[in-house]
C-alpha cells in the first residue's frame, strides 16, 4: 500500500482478535493478513458499520492487544511494550482523533490539547497548543470549554490534540460521523491538509460515501483477509 521508497510508518501482518460470543464461542472481529501505510500516505478504510474497524484501529494505537499477528507502528511493535510504555509511546507516535471527541468538559480548548502533550515529548508547550489550535480557526476560542463550542468546534479541539505531539501516524474513527455535511467536509478538508503539511500519515476509517470519494487511496477491509 505504501509508495515506492517511502519510509513504512505502519505495518500490520496476520493480525487476528477475537470475542467471546453470547454461547462461549470465539467470535472471530478482525482477519488481515497484511497492509502497509507509508509516511505522508492517506488512506481510507472503508465497511460496513459492525466490520471491526474500530477494532482495527484500537489494535494499532495499542488500546487493545491482537490475539496473534504483528503490529508495527514507526518500528516498534507497541503489543510487546508494557501498559505504561504503550501509552507513552502512543502519545508520542500516534494521533488517534474520535467520532466522539471525547474531550474533558471541565477543561478549555488549550487546556484539552495541552493535556495531550502529558505522555508525549511536552515540546513547545503552551506556543504549540495554541498554535495548532489558531491552525485550526480556533485561535479566538482557546478559553472557552467544550460545551461553549459548536460540534464542528469540538472535533477541530480534537484534531489540534490528536497532533500537539508532532505524531508519524494519525487515526481517525469516523471523524465527521457526528457532523452535519457542511461541518463535515470541512474538518475532514482541514484534517487532510494539517496532515499533508506536517508530514503525518493517515488512516481514516469511514462508511460514509462522501468521505470514500474525497481519497485517492480507498481500501476494503474485507480485502486485506
Amino acid at each position: 500500500m505504501s509508495d515506492a521508497g517511502n519510509k513504512t510508518i505502519l505495518q500490520l501482518r496476520n493480525l487476528r482478535k477475537s470475542y467471546p460470543s453470547i454461547d462461549g464461542d470465539p467470535l472471530e472481529v478482525i482477519r488481515l493478513r497484511q497492509f502497509d501505510l507509508g509516511a505522508s500516505e492517506q488512506i481510507v478504510l472503508v465497511g460496513q458499520s459492525g466490520s471491526g474497524k474500530s477494532t482495527l484501529l484500537n489494535l494499532i494505537a495499542g488500546i487493545l492487544l491482537p490475539d496473534e499477528g504483528e503490529i508495527l507502528v514507526n518500528g516498534t511493535n507497541p503489543t510487546q511494550l508494557s501498559e505504561a510504555a504503550r501509552d507513552r509511546f502512543r502519545a508520542a507516535n500516534i494521533g488517534y482523533v474520535f467520532q466522539s471527541f471525547n474531550l474533558l468538559q471541565g477543561f478549555t480548548a488549550l487546556e484539552n490539547v495541552l493535556l495531550g502533550q502529558m505522555f508525549g515529548s511536552g515540546n513547545g508547550g503552551t506556543d504549540r497548543a495554541a498554535q495548532l489550535l489558531n491552525n485550526v480557526g480556533l485561535g479566538h476560542r482557546l478559553h472557552h470549554k467544550p460545551r461553549a463550542l459548536s460540534v464542528g468546534e469540538q472535533q477541530r479541539v480534537a484534531i489540534a490534540r490528536a497532533l500537539v505531539n508532532a505524531p508519524p501516524l494519525v487515526l481517525a474513527d469516523e471523524p465527521t460521523g457526528s457532523l452535519d455535511s457542511k461541518n463535515g467536509a470541512a474538518v475532514l478538508e482541514l484534517l487532510r491538509r494539517i496532515c499533508a503539511e506536517g508530514n503525518h500519515a493517515l488512516l481514516l476509517v469511514t462508511h460514509d460515501p462522501q468521505v470514500m470519494s474525497s481519497f485517492e487511496k480507498v481500501v476494503r477491509l474485507e480485502d486485506l483477509q
